[in-house]
């Protein structure tokens, strides 16, 4: 692969740094849907919230697949082009969600959008990996590029709220879609077209394999997303998908085995640290989704959407903190398992911390410390998990196996749960409900403190919500502890097997 400067050599280094940041944080948080305007977006449009979820779900696969192939496109086409490319189909996709009243074309842009930011952001990506280190380590660059996108992620959540509160929900994509032709710009201007010595045809590009792992992502994404609305398993549809599901999956598997140049290497999974890091992005999914924050927030306490998306901006100082952190831990070497069990037992502290909150006195200034805490153990666990998964990769693997991390993590981990989780609340308020208003005593509430039938049925829905909050957020505390014990009992079953490894030799 030829890696050379993005640049023009006349650019000067003090606007290469600018506008190379630019480039990187507007690809990052150009997503084509946006949980701040989502709920304004399917209320005005008279649609369920479900496809926008999936819609959601459906870039990250996108994302996936773009980096499982960004190898080969990087053979074939130019720097500038597949960055020009990029921005342009992420400039289209995003006027799609903007204009378009239609759930399913939505889906169908944010996948599409997903698979062609990655060829933009590849490039951008490499030339910041040799900003932070010349020998191209990316323990040096990981801690950048997390605090860029989860700092980002989370104040653009908040901007295109408080664009949607105060004008409209599509004004928020106007913004996003200037910022992406200010980037057009910069690339038209001051990034060079490096042409390719000898350009790789697109034939050997296995096509057929990625369209089959699109479409085994795509059916969980619908199973996982709809079965709420679709009462699961009495639906025809859910059953279908659920069907489907094995056989698209034995395709791509068998696929992969006999091409020549498959999509995925399947030998990756034979590297033990490669399957663990993966196990543990999907165990992360346990503590990632904030469906019962946001139950608490808007259930109980009644916050505004943009009261809601304040509490992602106390998140930052934590990422903050969890990047300098990584960076100074990967510098002195230290040992990256310790890094793992951290950023899970801050999961583990945040839900306690929420636990203990679930109250309906709790202000929005009291989210200070768990936001801080959560958005800490999120960048502890990306980076280092991220950095464990592929550690020892070439570029191609690297890369390769980056999509593969950011299927299970962003998709298969947190979107998978974010799904279960809005129907096991769903389920538990119906549950609670139905045993609060039978031991109710309507007639002591109604005719002796002088209340309405209607303020019975707000403290029940209440008092429901608030329950099956504690009861999710409980069993998330006793996952959490039986996984960091597994971690630790992982770590030493390591530990001895390599001093078993290394005494035989000692001994000859």
């Amino acid at each position: 692969m030829e890696i050379k400067d993005l640049f023009y050599k006349w650019v000067p280094v003090y606007v290469k740094l600018p506008v190379l940041f630019i480039l990187f944080f507007v690809i990052l948080t150009a997503n084509g849907v946006f949980l701040g305007n989502t709920t304004d977006m399917y209320s005005s449009l008279g649609v369920y919230a479900e496809p926008y979820t999936a819609a959601y779900n459906a870039m990250y696969i996108g994302m996936g697949l773009g980096l499982m192939m960004g190898m080969r496109l990087k053979l074939r086409f130019s720097n500038k082009a597949l960055l020009l490319w990029g921005l342009i189909c992420m400039v289209l996709m995003n006027l799609i969600c903007a204009t378009n009243d239609h759930p399913v074309i939505i889906i169908g842009a944010c996948l599409v959008l997903g698979f062609t930011k990655m060829a933009a952001l590849i490039e951008v990506f490499i030339i910041w990996m040799f900003v932070w280190s010349k020998k191209g380590d990316t323990s040096r660059l990981y801690p950048f590029v997390y605090f860029t996108a989860l700092s980002g992620l989370y104040f653009i959540t908040w901007l295109t709220t408080h664009l949607a509160a105060i004008y409209n929900w599509r004004f928020a994509y106007i913004v996003i879609i200037i910022l992406l032709l200010i980037c057009l710009l910069f690339a038209l201007v001051f990034v060079e077209n490096h042409r390719l010595r000898r350009p790789v045809p697109l034939y050997q590009l296995d096509w057929q394999a990625a369209l089959l792992l699109m479409a085994f992502m795509m059916l969980i994404n619908y199973a996982a997303v709809y079965g709420k609305v679709e009462d699961w398993l009495e639906s025809d549809k859910i059953k279908m998908v659920l069907a489907c599901i094995p056989v698209a999956f034995w395709g791509f598997v068998k696929r992969e085995l006999t091409v020549k140049r498959p999509l995925l290497d399947l030998r990756l999974f034979r590297k033990s640290f490669f399957r663990i890091g993966l196990f543990y992005f999907l165990l992360m999914g346990i503590f990632f989704p904030s469906s019962i924050q946001s139950a608490f927030t808007g259930g109980i306490l009644h916050f505004e959407m943009i009261r809601n998306m304040e509490l992602n901006l106390y998140m930052i100082p934590g990422v903050l903190a969890g990047s300098v952190l990584c960076y100074y831990w990967y510098f002195h070497k230290y040992d990256p398992l310790v890094l793992i069990f951290s950023g899970f037992l801050a999961f583990v502290v945040y839900y306690v911390i929420l636990y203990n909150s679930l109250i309906t006195g709790f202000g929005i200034r009291d989210f200070w410390l768990p936001s801080i805490v959560k958005g800490f153990a999120i960048v502890l666990i990306y980076i280092a998990l991220g950095l464990y998964s592929t550690a020892g990769f070439d570029i191609k693997n690297l890369l390769t196996g980056a999509g593969v991390v950011i299927l299970v993590r962003s998709f298969l981990g947190s979107g998978v749960f974010t799904g279960i989780y809005s129907y096991l609340l769903y389920a538990g308020r119906v549950r609670h409900l139905d045993y609060l208003a039978g031991m109710a005593d309507a007639d002591n509430f109604l005719v002796k403190e002088g209340r309405s039938p209607g303020d019975l049925y707000r403290i029940l829905q209440e008092q429901s919500n608030l329950t099956a909050s504690k009861e999710m957020t409980g069993f998330i505390i006793l996952s959490g502890i039986v996984i960091l014990a597994g971690i630790v009992i992982s770590s030493v079953h390591q530990r001895v097997k390599a001093d078993w490894s290394i005494t035989p030799q000692n001994n000859q």
